[in-house]
């Protein structure tokens, strides 16, 4: 690896479902994690859907910056570690999101308590007991920097999205502020200002036969 620990841990372990077994390559394993997280096109693929789920009250920040997820549900799934000649599997409880992400699923200390795993960062491997032994699975650095780069396509599209969701939402109010607008009308004050219809023009400058500027003036003014 060029930069041994600057990946993220990648894995492919298969989940097994009772109409269907699938074996996921990009499943993120995030020690930092206090759940586990199944994306909604990952339970589509397993032949699930909502009706499967059990209702969950977890809320939970970090997946969608600055803001809180709510769940859909929750479901409980076998995960299996290994191969044919020797694997572990253990059933593990997955809080299912309705998001878009690079991964097909997040694994979390739950997991790594439950098959009492220790993954190594910068090897990319895990290692967890099994029947037979130990047993290490092993992780792909170029998966890695795929998985990293899908994510910052997608998280500046999701970005792009609510930014023009924001501008739109603006336009629109300024929209109905501007049609809500009255003209306002002129004060029927006694006291404002009228043109009188009775005027005439005045010569500034009577001397000067040259003299071009008038000023307008009441007949009914006195002379002086």
């Amino acid at each position: 690896m060029p930069n041994p620990g600057g990946y993220a841990l990648i894995l492919d372990p298969t989940i097994v479902v009772p109409r269907r077994t699938c074996k996921f390559s990009r499943v993120l394993v995030d020690g930092g994690s206090s759940i586990n997280i199944l994306y909604r096109d990952t339970l589509t693929k397993l032949g699930l859907e909502a009706k499967d789920l059990e209702p969950t009250r977890t809320i939970f920040h970090g997946i969608v910056p600055g803001l809180s997820c709510s769940l859909i549900g929750r479901i409980r799934l076998d995960v299996l570690f290994g191969d044919s000649s020797h694997f572990r599997h253990e059933p593990i409880w997955f809080e299912v999101v309705d998001l878009s992400s690079a991964y097909h699923a997040l694994l979390g200390w739950p997991t790594l308590a439950k098959f009492m795993a220790a993954p190594h960062y910068a090897y990319l491997k895990m290692k967890l007991p099994g029947p037979k032994g130990l047993i290490t699975v092993t992780g792909d650095y170029r998966k890695s920097l795929d998985c990293a780069r899908d994510g910052a396509k997608l998280a500046e599209s999701l970005v792009v999205a609510e930014e023009r969701c924001q501008l739109d939402w603006i336009v629109a109010l300024a929209q109905e502020a501007s049609a809500a607008q009255v003209p306002a009308k002129e004060p029927a004050d006694e006291a404002a200002f009228k043109p009188s219809k009775e005027t005439k023009k005045v010569k500034l400058n009577p001397e000067d036969p040259s003299c071009s500027k008038y000023v307008i003036v009441g007949t009914r003014l006195d002379s002086k």
